[in-house]
């Protein structure tokens, strides 16, 4: 008799453990996460008045510039647009740390003046 040849892999038997390893965390993690009440936090009536407060005053606004009306905000968007549109194009004055440009403007600064040394401290007498 001839004895019979494995069938499985080699890793097969580290799959089926890591597997059934995972299987039973996440069931663990879902039954923990169900019994868990959801937390309350005791600031939030004053964060949904504030917010109450901002979307209020946001309206306010809103309708003072009147951009409630569809047409009246086409307009004014249009106004913007061809003030823009206008503006002729200009070089930035924002400098990005470490550019070329930024290096530039380093090394042309003046060294700033050395500070005066501090007043030597008289002897105590006593």
């Amino acid at each position: 008799m001839s004895a019979a040849a494995s069938t499985s892999k080699p890793g097969a038997p580290f799959l089926w453990v890591f597997g059934a390893f995972t299987s039973f965390a996440i069931l663990l993690a879902i039954f923990l996460n169900l019994a868990k009440p959801a937390p309350v936090d005791p600031r939030e009536p004053e964060r949904l008045a504030n917010k109450a407060e901002i979307l209020k005053a946001q309206a306010e606004l809103t309708a003072k510039m009147g951009l409630n009306d569809a047409g009246k905000k086409g307009g004014v968007f249009d106004k913007t647009l061809a003030l823009l549109s206008s503006r002729k194009p200009a070089p930035s004055t924002q400098v990005v740390p470490g550019s070329p440009t930024q290096l530039k403007q380093a090394a042309a600064a003046p060294a700033p003046a050395p500070a005066a040394a501090p007043a030597a401290a008289a002897p105590a007498t006593k």
